[in-house]
């Protein structure tokens, strides 16, 4: 596959450092040809200090299909928009997934996907099923060496896992050139809430082909901090321009976007790349 997995990354507690290390050894393992681009925007780089030698000696070395981003920042609110779209820039492949650290799918939802995009006539899809199709996971630190033990074999993960409701958020998988058309991510939305409603409620209402896969996540669990709760005072602030969005018509979503300084300053960076 000539995919890229794009990761927004901020590693604020031991349980977040123990996902990232999981999902993005989960991908190296299984799909050891494809890009990983992590953008991790903190006030120092918990990735370089703690996950970069634990990838080494899971796996021999440091991946080389690795690409790790640093951007040294004291701002308290986690951009997560704004990183994703800086991913985007830095991709080379046609097909990206916008990934969330803290979930990992079965292999065959991957592949089905991107054969979805590349042969389906799919524009994006998403790797997971709206329903009960969550497996929540009780990730502490045994169940983590074990899944690294059995070479991230996600039937590990069964036995600690409950089953919740799925509807959106973990990440798509997407033509970038789509993403781009489209918008990009709504650097409108800072930090936590709404962004992914409002992406999901984007792309077909422009025309795209969206596509779903009706199977499990695993959502490894992690704690709430100030940039993954209800309590963030950006939560409001996201939640009404949602309720804005989603009245919006084609035609309406063009002249919004059209309208927008982020948009019109990353296509001059778009331009300026090529």
């Amino acid at each position: 596959m000539s995919l890229t997995f794009l990761m927004p990354c901020r590693i604020e507690s031991e349980d977040r450092l123990r996902n990232v290390i999981s999902s993005v050894g989960y991908l190296t393992k299984h799909f050891p040809h494809c890009e990983i681009i992590i953008k991790e925007v903190d006030k120092k780089s918990v990735f370089e200090e703690h996950v970069v030698p634990n990838l080494t000696s899971i796996f021999g070395e440091y991946p080389k299909n690795i690409t790790h981003i640093f951007e040294q920042s004291e701002e308290a609110f986690f951009h997560k928009t704004r990183i994703l779209n800086d991913l985007l820039l830095a991709a080379k492949t046609d097909v990206v997934f916008n990934y969330d650290v803290d979930v990992v799918y079965p292999i065959s939802s991957y592949t089905t996907a991107y054969h979805m995009i590349t042969e389906g006539g799919y524009d994006a899809v998403y790797t997971f099923g709206c329903g009960i199709y969550q497996w929540a996971v009780q990730y502490d630190q045994t169940t983590f060496e074990n899944f690294v033990k059995s070479g991230f074999d996600s039937s590990v993960l069964d036995a600690k896992s409950n089953l919740q409701p799925s509807v959106m958020g973990w990440g798509q998988m997407i033509k970038k050139q789509v993403q781009i058309d489209a918008g990009l991510w709504n650097e409108n939305f800072i930090s936590w809430g709404a962004e992914d409603c409002e992406f999901h409620y984007r792309i077909p209402a422009l025309g795209y082909k969206v596509g779903r896969i009706n199977d499990f996540v695993y959502h490894l669990d992690h704690s709430r901090t100030f940039n993954s709760h209800y309590h963030n005072p950006k939560f409001r602030d996201n939640h009404h321009l949602w309720q804005v969005m989603r009245t919006l018509d084609k035609d309406a979503i063009i002249r919004y976007y059209e309208d927008q300084d982020y948009l019109k300053r990353r296509r001059s960076e778009l331009n300026a790349s090529v």
